[in-house]
């Protein structure tokens, strides 16, 4: 794989070449957001079970990944195209998968140090003993093992589908490609926060829009950062 920098304004037009391959088929995209929503919902209401959330989120972008690339290709998008991209895949995309588990239980276990410790800082309560050190130590594990999971996990499954890499492949390939495009990546990020905004502030309605919207302009992000070899199939 060989990655190609991009402009800053790359992260919005990522948007429009996902909501372009959307509109191709709107009915069922909103289907699988419905799907995503609830299996989501479904995994945090479980006991014990919320950290599985990292799991699923890393197959269904990889099945996901897999029917958007069906869809510009054909025009057709089924939940079956899902279902048959994380099969095809599922070893490197399960690897990928467990790497996010990993991120997710390390920032459970720092979340409430790591919100303990901006709370001093907001208040001014650092007082220098020794709780106070570890909250600040958790609190910066937590930023910098979020920042580097969501860094390593936003494009390693559609590498893993459209270049067919392998999991410590795909990790590596998106940390570089994110830190080295940071410009488009933030611009991205905003992008994607006022959308998130946008499902708070309808309840979470729009959220059946805006979940597919984001894993299709990731693949708009993954063909532009890293073209596609003729040779992959």
């Amino acid at each position: 794989m060989q990655m190609r920098p991009v402009v800053a304004r790359q992260g919005t037009r990522w948007f429009a070449e996902g909501w372009s391959v959307f509109q191709q088929r709107p009915g069922m995209w909103i289907m699988l957001g419905l799907i995503d929503l609830l299996v989501t919902i479904l995994l945090v209401e479980l006991p014990y079970a919320g950290d599985l959330t990292a799991v699923f989120t890393v197959l269904w972008t990889g099945g996901m990944i897999y029917a958007a690339d069906h869809c510009r290709t054909t025009g057709s998008v089924r939940l079956t195209d899902v279902v048959r991209g994380i099969r095809e895949h599922f070893e490197p995309l399960f690897a990928a998968a467990v790497f996010g588990l990993l991120i997710a239980i390390v920032c459970d276990l720092t979340g409430e140090r790591a919100s303990s410790a901006l709370r001093l800082l907001a208040f001014g309560g650092a007082t220098g003993d020794a709780r106070t050190v570890i909250a600040l130590i958790a609190g910066a594990l937590y930023l910098a093992t979020a920042l580097i999971g969501t860094m390593a996990l936003w494009l390693a499954p559609a590498l893993i589908v459209l270049n067919r890499a392998t999991a410590a492949d795909a990790l590596r390939a998106s940390f570089a490609a994110t830190w080295r495009n940071g410009s488009a990546a933030l611009v991205y990020g905003a992008v994607a926060a006022g959308l998130l905004i946008a499902c708070v502030l309808t309840l979470g309605v729009a959220t059946l829009v805006v979940a597919p919207l984001i894993y299709l302009s990731t693949y708009a992000a993954s063909l532009d950062m890293f073209p596609r070899d003729p040779a992959v199939g």
